[in-house]
């Protein structure tokens, strides 16, 4: 039977411990962890008290804090050298340890009787249903443990190992946030400087392609010139073009938003890529919302972002195959949804995670702007795009714009007629 004293340790220990256990400060974690070591001992009457943690690294037990036990005794477990001892498998259960000089768990019983150690109890932390630590008391005598100190000590140590996988996760979540915050920090700043060499490079192509141009008129189209002349202009340009991808993709140039609908810019789209269809015996399936409404967007953006998408499809058909293109309202979310669908090649896993960054490509030409490109546009409407890809199924990729000011013809048809009967 616990008497009233004990009663008013265990209830005392416990409202102190449940003040820290939603700490979120290291330093709080760390007066918890004493707290707890500090309180298992003081309830339960023990000479003093030990916290173990398991070292996922070396998978050793390493003592982290202690209360009331000799350094001395402490230094002998060698922490760098020895596993503490394992936790048995499948075992969750307090153990009690009476006999200690033929126990497998205390490694050095002679120097533990000599300090006056006659009993230890273990508790162990786990967390998930494993054990991760524990929590070892030490008794000068020994003793019957009665229900509500173990119930103490069992909810103490429960409290403390969710402290203890709550403030882990705040750490690993900060080093995440550390290393991406760096990551971005220097791919801006590179970004910057390959802006400023982009416009340096710029002007001299200007120049070289202006020249070879005129050469190339006065050229002897018989001459050894012509075709030499040829093939710097074409070089030329496409270095002209990756430069200006790459001043595209740095400037996140902000859009201009106007009343548009997204149909109307896949339809001028699909015209422009007509001729790129035709020669490669492409089918294009339309399936565009006849209730899809107006609303603000850069409808020349949009554009850029549809035939850039396109051509990769293009690409990745290579011939005779099936791109099948589809609008759709998604009233609950208010977003106007765009679908691209190609029958090609499909991406591979590996490389599906990184299709968005500059230069990255799988084409065996091109400079691997586009889809970067095309995802600062979607990003800068505060839109979203997803790739879906299977290597020889082919590829999905679902466009997500919000719906600002939308209209739907109906009411853009009474608002012509509005407008045109105030002019007369």
């Amino acid at each position: 039977m616990t008497d009233l004293k004990q009663f008013k340790i265990f209830y005392r220990s416990f409202r102190e411990v449940s003040k820290l256990v939603h700490s979120r400060t290291e330093t709080d974690m760390n007066e918890l962890v004493r707290l707890i070591v500090t309180s298992a001992s003081r309830g339960l009457n023990a000479m003093g008290a030990i916290l173990c943690i398991l070292n996922k690294k070396t998978e050793r037990y390493e003592i982290q804090t202690s209360y009331g036990i000799d350094e001395k005794y402490l230094a002998l477990e060698s922490l760098s050298e020895e596993k503490f001892f394992p936790w048995p498998d499948n075992d969750k259960k307090i153990h009690i340890i009476t006999d200690i000089m033929n126990a497998p768990q205390v490694k050095y019983p002679k120097e533990a009787r000599e300090i006056g150690i006659r009993m230890m109890l273990d508790i162990p932390l786990t967390y998930d249903n494993i054990v991760f630590g524990f929590i070892r008391t030490y008794f000068g005598e020994q003793k019957d443990f009665s229900e509500d100190e173990l119930d103490f000590i069992a909810a103490v140590t429960e409290q403390l190992a969710c402290a203890i996988k709550h403030n882990d996760r705040i750490k690993f979540h900060i080093i995440r946030y550390n290393k991406l915050a760096t990551k971005i920090d220097r791919l801006s700043s590179l970004g910057r400087m390959a802006a400023g060499i982009a416009h340096e490079i710029n002007n001299p192509l200007t120049g070289i392609l202006l020249y070879s141009s005129n050469l190339f008129k006065k050229a002897d189209p018989k001459g050894p010139f012509k075709e030499g002349l040829e093939i710097i202009m074409q070089e030329t340009q496409r270095c002209k073009n990756t430069i200006q991808g790459l001043l595209d993709f740095s400037r996140e140039k902000k859009p201009e938003k106007k009343d548009a609908n997204v149909n109307e810019v896949i339809e001028r789209s699909l015209v422009l890529m007509d001729n790129e269809f035709h020669i490669k015996r492409i089918q294009i399936k339309k399936r565009l919302d006849p209730d899809m409404v107006n609303f603000l967007m850069d409808d020349n953006q949009i554009e850029q972002v549809i035939i850039n998408l396109l051509l990769n499809s293009v690409h990745a058909i290579d011939e005779k195959g099936i791109i099948s293109i589809t609008t759709k309202m998604d009233t609950e979310r208010n977003l106007a949804v765009i679908e691209i669908q190609d029958n090609g090649y499909g991406i591979p896993k590996g490389k599906l995670k990184r299709i968005f960054e500059p230069f990255y490509t799988t084409k065996s030409e091109g400079t691997g702007l586009g889809l970067a490109v095309s995802y600062g546009i979607i990003r800068n409407h505060q839109g979203y795009i997803e790739v879906l890809s299977e290597p020889g199924t082919g590829t999905l990729i679902t466009i997500e714009l919000p719906i600002q000011n939308g209209k739907s013809k109906q009411t853009r048809k009474a608002d012509d007629a509005i407008q045109k009967n105030t002019h007369h």
